[in-house]
């Protein structure tokens, strides 16, 4: 029977407890720490677990890529009805929405990357494409 009187309070403190209205104050300080002059309607963006890479949904079915300085790194045309866009944590796949056909769609990421060879040894046509690899997994 003291149980039940037990409960009977504590459901009357909590019933009274949330007809008080109570409000919570916080104060918020920020400052714009970079901003880019845009040349199309921004739709979406994602952004990498390291933000190093920033991915932008545009109107103009595209996904421009900039750098963690604002620099422009390169755009990706994609279908005009794509809604919304994700990016993977290193920048390695961007995943794009299609909400009117319900679709995912995939996107292998690789950047082309100049390396300036002028003076350096080399065998082989001096035109000829090279792969650099880099294994970033090893401990």
């Amino acid at each position: 029977m003291r149980r039940l009187a037990d409960i009977a309070v504590i459901t009357a403190f909590l019933i009274i407890a949330c007809l008080i209205p109570y409000t919570a104050q916080a104060k918020v300080d920020w400052e714009v720490s970079k901003a880019i002059q845009l040349e199309a309607t921004p739709l979406d963006v994602a952004r990498t677990q390291d933000g190093d890479l920033t991915f932008l949904l545009t109107d103009q079915a595209q996904v421009v890529i900039y750098s963690a300085d604002g620099k422009h790194i390169g755009t990706v045309p994609v279908d005009p009805s794509v809604t919304d866009i994700a990016v993977s944590a290193k920048g390695e796949e961007l995943y794009l929405i299609n909400s009117a056909r319900k679709t995912l769609q995939t996107l292998a990421i690789s950047f082309i990357l100049d390396i300036n060879i002028a003076d350096a040894p080399f065998l082989g046509p001096s035109g000829a494409g090279i792969v650099l690899v880099v294994f970033s997994d090893f401990q």
